[in-house]
């Protein structure tokens, strides 16, 4: 059993290594070492998410990032592979690193294992991980979204910023998600965010319409969605929704939908498409413009403009 004089004695440590971090920020207002900066964030984020944390998940949240700037990304190779391998090598870094800040403040071995398994991220996402390590992953994602969110968007195309986002996303928990709303960002970043985030929900419910995926369309949909056509039919409601589009589009001959342009401004997405089908014998090609309106994630509104509809030699 670990006594506060403990847990104090090992954040005030890694406080003290953070402080040598040589790159300064700026966040709500305060400047200062960014290893310091950004661990006092993720340590109230899991404080909000789960506010009976325990000792080695406050000192995982402080510490995630320890001495980080020692082993930069620049010095590993280019490339997913050597991204990975880096990551996994900062990871053991900062284990044995903990390792020894605890054992010399005094902690106990148990909560030495659990910290070191934390900050590893051990088991993530599969059903026997500890949920200490989902939370610690959550507040990791939410200081991502507020601390770099602005500079990761200013060298990507908005194509390749959305599935950022997405994965980013993809990567919480449920609860985690929620929070997303709470994080402090301009109103410029945040209209970024929603634009992203909605931007990925219409892409991928466009993958899903020519598979006739009816189970992947309807992941993409609120459960109260209203599809409003070109004539002024009104749909409601997911399940049935999607069964309908994924047995329709079944249906159809030879259908091939085809994106020729996206443009998503905050919570509302208009994309320009054709559909073509073969109709008697011949192929018959419709150009629409489609609106999604977009909340929590999904799809709750999608507006069909058809602009016209020809039939091809």
């Amino acid at each position: 059993m670990n006594d506060a004089g403990c847990v104090r004695a090992a954040i005030d440590a890694i406080d003290n290594a953070n402080r040598a971090d040589p790159t300064i920020v700026t966040v709500r207002g305060r400047t200062g070492p960014k290893e310091i900066l950004h661990a006092e964030l993720v340590s109230e984020w899991v404080e909000r998410l789960h506010p009976e944390s325990d000792d080695a998940l406050r000192i995982a949240a402080r510490g995630h990032h320890l001495r980080r700037w020692t082993s930069p990304r620049a010095n590993a190779p280019a490339g997913r592979a050597g991204y990975l391998k880096w990551r996994k090598q900062l990871h053991e870094q900062h284990a044995r690193e903990l390792g020894e800040i605890l054992r010399t403040a005094g902690c106990d071995a148990a909560t030495i294992d659990r910290v070191q398994a934390l900050v590893r991220k051990d088991r993530l996402g599969r059903p026997d991980a500890d949920p200490a390590v989902q939370v610690l992953e959550d507040a990791l994602c939410l200081v991502f979204l507020e601390t770099q969110l602005l500079e990761v968007a200013a060298r990507l195309e908005p194509e390749k910023l959305s599935t950022v986002v997405a994965k980013t996303a993809r990567k919480m928990s449920a609860d985690g998600r929620a929070q997303i709303a709470e994080v402090p960002l301009e109103p410029g970043a945040r209209r970024m965010l929603e634009s992203a985030m909605a931007r990925d929900v219409v892409e991928r419910y466009l993958k899903a319409l020519p598979a006739a995926d009816a189970t992947a369309i309807a992941a993409t949909l609120a459960p109260d969605v209203e599809r409003i056509g070109p004539y002024g039919d009104v749909y409601r409601g997911r399940d049935a929704y999607a069964a309908l589009l994924a047995a329709t589009i079944s249906a159809l001959p030879n259908y091939v939908l085809a994106v020729e342009r996206l443009i998503a401004d905050g919570a509302v997405v208009a994309v320009e498409l054709s559909e073509t089908l073969d109709f008697e014998g011949r192929r018959r090609h419709t150009d629409e413009t489609v609106v999604f309106d977009v909340a929590e994630d999904l799809i709750t509104k999608v507006a069909v403009y058809l602009q016209k509809s020809v039939i091809q030699d």
